[in-house]
């Protein structure tokens, strides 16, 4: 194909056409990297310095040498391909160089034809799996020791988080220390930067967080404290540290500490130096705390590209042994995800899949690999009057709660596993048990107060509102406007049912609260920036609490300034209110309890229990909780799960 175009590009889909036929599924984007690394390793070319084959990015291949296309009778004059003395007697010479073109053209057609894989006659190796860890219900930030002998990782140990050591042939796990870290690197001397000084994460922000990176040697040791509100971090080949952390509400990409290489309104996840120390890669997520996005590098000039597709999950990720690919783990739907690798020109391929989902945590330069299984089980229960148990209301594997009807009849909910795609999907169940009803698209956010509407955010790239029917009728679509991202479960309904308020951000601006008419016009802002969340009394009073846990009260949607402020102590999220706007329902994350708040005296009192449904379950506060106005029904959302590390050899 490329003799037959000297010169010429030819295109990765015209190779295909070629080579298979429409109805032959095939690995061809694996089988044809294959073919042509063999050419040039038959004709002792260079990719990076080619003198025969030119890869030509996102596009295909050119043949750049010179081609003399001769007759089958005619000698090859090799004198003008060989650029030599004569060496006198030209037949035997002109016969000798025959063969041997010949015989390279055969060579490089037989090791193209080996590369087709039903014809591969080499043997297909299977990666080996060896699990390391076996009494952690959670594993996570797993990395190699500079030797590539041992493992680092930080898990839970009973109700803690620590940090532990492993060697690859050993049996069991040895305590490193420093109670509540989390790893976030091991640099190649051997030094951690660990995360600590910081509670779980919390949905919602509402929780004060003031995560510390510190530094802590492989040996053991306090570690010594570098710098504060750092989500990120990773060492570079000649020791240096990139962070990543929230400013002004903006999350910024920083090498070294103070110069911004990447900013953005979204959040940013898993920066990783490339092997020379000139690219970081990192996951590059448009709304917090989604992790939908796709794979970035940006140079120490921060020059920043994109060269993954947009994926619904994409999280973790580490560069291949060569540094020519960047790994990661992702999926198009739900929490099953498998293990990818894509080129800087933006080639992508699938390197395992099995079952479960995969976290891709280390590469090691000589290509061993530590992955995490992570098999976690999203589920929503509700309980009732009369009910002295909770009922059990999952549906699929993935199943939110987020909205409830006055009567606790209904319960809305979000679907975000497998089976939801990759813009999740808005389910109505009773509360009885009966099925459940798809109502369309989106994130599930809130239940009109009559019960006929449910109002769903269609997540990144499409960025959208949407109103679905609960019964007979069509979904509407409200205006954009100028919102770039919509933040989601923090959006619901104004009492009296014709406008709703969200969450949402405009480019190169902080979350502030919006409120907008369901009939139609543009979403107008209602408070200043760094709003983490927004709730409305039904007589219209708007709460509107910021990252510093100040609830800044307004007395409609109409007013400029707050009428007072009041105080949320960590961990209490706003959930709804009674009828009468007396009282607001907060849930408390540390003691799984409902607490009522008088909004007037500012008194709490202790409400309801949450019952958890497994010993090892954690009830998901804030994001995921539903309560009637009468406080006598409410559906909550659990999850339940576990992490294995693994190492994996022969993957490539």
């Amino acid at each position: 194909m490329l003799l037959k175009y000297p010169g010429k590009v030819v295109t990765r889909e015209e190779l295909r056409e070629s080579v298979w036929p429409q109805d032959t599924f095939v690995d061809f984007d694996h089988a044809l990297n294959t073919a042509v690394k063999k050419i040039r390793a038959a004709l002792g070319d260079d990719a990076d310095n080619p003198r025969f084959l030119e890869t030509v990015p996102r596009r295909g291949y050119r043949f750049i040498a010179p081609i003399l296309p001769v007759s089958a009778s005619e000698p090859i004059p090799v004198a003008a391909m060989v650029s030599r003395p004569s060496l006198g007697r030209e037949t035997p010479y002109r016969f000798f160089a025959s063969v041997g073109v010949l015989a390279v053209v055969l060579a490089v057609l037989g090791l193209a034809w080996k590369a087709v894989p039903w014809h591969r006659s080499d043997p297909y190796e299977p990666p080996e799996f060896q699990r390391l860890t076996f009494d952690f219900s959670d594993v996570d930030k797993a990395r190699f020791t500079p030797d590539g002998a041992s493992a680092v990782f930080s898990a839970v140990s009973g109700n803690q988080r620590q940090l532990f050591t492993q060697r690859l042939d050993a049996q069991s796990s040895q305590l490193l220390g420093a109670p509540g870290a989390r790893l976030l690197s091991v640099s190649r001397a051997g030094d951690l930067a660990v995360q600590h000084g910081s509670l779980e994460s919390i949905p919602l922000g509402f929780e004060k967080r003031v995560p510390v990176l510190a530094r802590l040697s492989l040996g053991g040791g306090a570690p010594r404290d570098l710098l504060t509100n750092v989500d990120a971090a990773d060492w570079s080949p000649d020791g240096g540290l990139a962070v990543v952390r929230e400013m002004k509400g903006k999350t910024r990409l920083e090498f070294p500490v103070g110069k911004v290489l990447y900013e953005t309104t979204g959040w940013i996840e898993s920066p990783r130096f490339s092997p020379r120390g000139d690219l970081i890669a990192f996951l590059d997520h448009p709304v917090r705390p989604d992790d939908r996005g796709s794979v970035a590098v940006v140079d120490l000039s921060g020059k920043k590209k994109t060269i993954s597709r947009f994926w619904e999950s994409v999280t973790a990720l580490a560069w291949s042994p060569n540094g020519e690919e960047v790994w990661f783990s992702s999926t198009y739907s739900g929490v099953s995800r498998a293990l990818y690798a894509v080129t800087l020109s933006g080639q992508e391929r699938r390197l395992l899949s099995v079952a479960g989902g995969l976290l891709l945590e280390d590469v090691s330069r000589d290509g061993k690999v530590l992955i995490a299984q992570n098999n976690e089980q999203i589920g929503m229960r509700y309980l009732g009057p009369g009910l002295k148990e909770p009922r059990e209301l999952s549906w699929h594997n993935f199943s939110i709660a987020a909205g409830i009807s006055e009567d606790g009849k209904k319960i809305l909910f979000g679907e975000e596993g497998e089976n939801s795609g990759p813009s999740y999907q808005v389910d109505l169940r009773p509360s009885d048990g009966s099925a459940a009803v798809v109502l369309g698209e989106g994130v599930a956010e809130a239940l009109s107060p009559d019960g006929n509407w449910a109002l769903s955010i269609v997540p990144a790239p499409n960025d959208q509102i949407l109103l679905l029917p609960t019964g007979p009728g069509n979904p509407k679509t409200l205006e954009r406007g100028a919102i770039e991202h919509y933040e989601f479960m923090r959006a619901g309904w104004f009492g009296d049912g014709k406008s709703i308020f969200f969450v949402g951000r405009e480019a190169g601006h902080g979350p502030r609260c919006y409120v907008q008419n369901v009939d139609g016009g543009q979403p107008r802002a209602m408070t200043p920036e760094g709003i983490a969340y927004c709730t409305v009394a039904p007589g219209g009073k708007v709460l509107a609490v910021t990252d510093e846990l100040r609830g800044l009260v307004y007395a409609s949607s109409a007013s400029a300034t707050p009428e007072r402020e009041i105080r949320l102590n960590p961990g209490e999220v706003p959930i709804g209110w009674t009828k009468d706007s007396r009282y607001l329902y907060f849930t408390d994350m540390k003691g799984n309890k409902i607490l009522r708040y008088e909004f007037r005296t500012g008194r709490r009192e202790p409400w309801k229990d949450i019952p958890s449904p497994a010993p090892m379950a954690v009830i998901k506060h804030g994001l995921g909780l539903a309560i009637t106005p009468d406080g006598q029904s409410y559906a909550y959302t659990y999850s339940t799960g576990h992490s294995n590390l693994y190492l994996v050899r022969g993957l490539r």
